[in-house]
């Protein structure tokens, strides 16, 4: 996909908005995305704003009301625009299908965090123009709240993606260098209120000499606003001596070294990526518990009123005085709640959000508008990507999926199984009716692409790539068979045992991970394989996946597909039903009736997510 991506302002590099920035940019061309870089004058970018918009107020005005006139005079180079801080820069209009990252809206919380005139900006002229975006993305649960409350936008209109880390969990728990200090580490621009250093001071001071003297207090960061403030507090401390301030710091990984204990005393912030990087470098912390900070943290952090310097001094003890079991427990909790912030799936988000122009969108799952010619080409495109932290997901979407997965009273689903559906990362119709159904409702799939269909075109794809194939499922008998006749494309192996949702069946895995194939072929039959592919995903190291249920006994002549005319007509279900009634027609007879209940709900309107 050819991305412009906004990256004004940067900061100069000095602050949480320049780190989500460089991550964000170093994940999507990971996903091997074409990106254009927009930048502000003087930094190193494929696009520069103008000289004259070094000063504030001028570089909002030229994003505001001039780069729009620009893109709409090259919207056909790119597929989307990024928006890397919409709480700081917005567009008047938007010439193509544009993302907006917000980080925060610290401005109705901190008062005097700004100029009269800028929170003036912020709180009323900003959101009036960013609401505009096609999809607006939250970093945290709290700043999507605060974008309902003061923004008023429906809630249904943002999507919360959590950032991620730089430090790699694993790396980081097996480091001997994470926590050999002592030090009490708080990393953040020197800026007062809002980072409430000076409340971090006094709390500080507060603590009993024997501790104080044990652990020095480093606040690591540029000053800012009203730096002097914080400076004169750390000045009048009795353990001034104890307090060092260390500016900007290029290496910042030399600060990281020192501390044995991190804080977060901010009095609001939009996530707080220093904190879920302290425990992915072992680093037992305390932060605030208002804003996003509380739900960062978790169950790992020791949380407190930031307000309440005596509760901030509390906390420190707490943090300070815990024995080394009671250390380790929280490092260990630490390591395991991280791995739920991924810079790759925060970017995957983004993408998905542009793309979803390109999708019908029923009962909340984005089928992919491809023919079969282009899914088959889309396929063999994830294929050849870099191995990364999750196996991509492709599913074939059919009346049964719909019939197993989703809820429409008064019929249950299976949220687990509608939840990887929807974040699926190409999603086929296969079947009629989910064709039938996305025209009236005036999102129109181009045709039907079947799993039975794709299976052939990939294998003979394959083999002209030289890509590896691997199949989990089916009969030995059966696999033979269509092997047999299907293109020879590299097989790198196949496994039919039988598979257990409800047991660790890790040698699966390990035989999968071991063949190392190009893409895995799933043939469990709905739900069961997509479940499995949605409970694993993360731990394969396959470029992508498929499920294709009894494909396999399709090609290999042990069960007959209807004549090309049923299918066509989207009526192959009266074949099934005739070779297998009993098995077969209480399943379909469910899946119908349900299909066309929810069907109708969602061309009423009383279905739309």
């Amino acid at each position: 996909m050819k991305l412009l991506v906004s990256c004004v302002p940067y900061d100069k590099g000095k602050s949480g908005i320049s780190v989500y920035v460089r991550e964000i940019v170093r994940a999507l061309r990971n996903e091997g995305h074409q990106l254009t870089l927009l930048v502000e004058y003087g930094e190193e970018g494929d696009i520069h704003a103008p000289k004259w918009t070094r000063k504030p107020v001028l570089s909002m005005l030229w994003h505001l009301a001039v780069l729009p006139f620009w893109i709409a005079r090259h919207k056909k180079e790119f597929d989307g625009l990024v928006i890397c801080a919409a709480n700081r820069r917005v567009c008047a209009w938007y010439p193509v299908t544009t993302v907006a990252t917000v980080h925060d809206l610290a401005n109705f919380h901190v008062k005097g965090k700004y100029s009269a005139l800028r929170m003036f900006y912020l709180a009323h002229v900003l959101p009036f123009f960013a609401k505009k975006a096609d999809a607006l993305i939250a970093v945290s649960n709290a700043t999507k709240s605060d974008m309902v409350k003061f923004w008023h936008v429906k809630p249904e209109r943002v999507t919360t993606l959590y950032n991620g880390f730089t430090a790699q969990w694993k790396d980081a728990a097996n480091s001997s260098e994470t926590g050999r200090g002592e030090a009490i580490l708080y990393i953040s621009r020197i800026e007062h209120p809002g980072k409430n250093h000076i409340r971090l001071i006094e709390a500080y001071s507060k603590l009993p000499k024997e501790i104080a003297e044990d652990h020095e207090l480093i606040l690591a960061g540029a000053d800012w606003k009203d730096f002097d403030k914080v400076h004169s507090a750390a000045e009048r401390s009795p353990y001034s001596h104890k307090i060092r301030f260390t500016g900007f710091v290029d290496d910042i990984e030399d600060v990281w070294r020192e501390a044995g204990y991190y804080v977060f005393p901010s009095l609001f912030e939009g996530f707080g990526l220093s904190l879920v990087e302290s425990m992915a470098r072992g680093i037992p912390c305390a932060c605030s518990n208002n804003g996003s900070l509380g739900e960062i943290a978790g169950d790992v952090a020791i949380v407190f009123d930031p307000e309440d310097v005596e509760d901030i001094s509390n906390a420190l003890k707490k943090l300070l005085s815990e024995s080394p079991d009671e250390r380790s427990k929280r490092i260990a909790e630490g390591y395991e709640h991280i791995k739920k912030f991924s810079w790759h799936d925060h970017a995957k988000g983004i993408v998905n959000e542009i793309s979803r122009r390109d999708k019908a969108v029923l009962f909340g799952i984005p089928i992919d508008k491809l023919t079969h010619e282009e899914a088959v080409e889309k396929i063999v495109q994830m294929a050849r990507r870099p191995i990364c932290d999750r196996a991509a997901i492709v599913a074939t979407l059919n009346v049964d999926f719909v019939s197993n997965a989703v809820v429409g009273w008064p019929f249950k689903g299976n949220e687990e199984l509608w939840g990887y559906l929807k974040n699926a990362d190409l999603v086929t119709a296969d079947g009629m009716p989910i064709v039938a159904l996305s025209r009236m409702a005036g999102c129109g799939l181009p045709e039907r692409v079947t799993g039975a269909d794709l299976v052939p075109a990939i294998f003979g794809r394959f083999a002209e790539e030289g890509l590896s194939i691997y199949v989990l499922g089916a009969t030995r008998e059966s696999l033979e068979i269509a092997f047999s006749k299907l293109p020879h494309a590299k097989i790198a192996g196949y496994d039919t045992s039988v598979v257990k949702l409800d047991e660790d069946q890790s040698d699966i895995i390990e035989r999968i991970n071991s063949a190392k194939p190009d893409l895995l072929f799933v043939a469990l039959g709905n739900p069961k394989q997509e479940l499995w592919m949605g409970r694993n995903a993360s731990k394969l190291k396959v470029p992508v996946m498929i499920g294709v249920g009894g494909t396999f006994n399709f090609i290999a002549g042990q069960v007959k597909r209807a004549p090309a005319w049923m299918q066509k007509c989207g009526v192959e279900w009266i074949y099934r039903i005739i070779q297998e009634p009993k098995r077969l027609w209480r399943r379909y007879a469910y899946g119908l009736v349900k299909f066309s209940w929810l069907a109708l709900r969602f061309l009423a309107g009383g279905y739309r997510i």
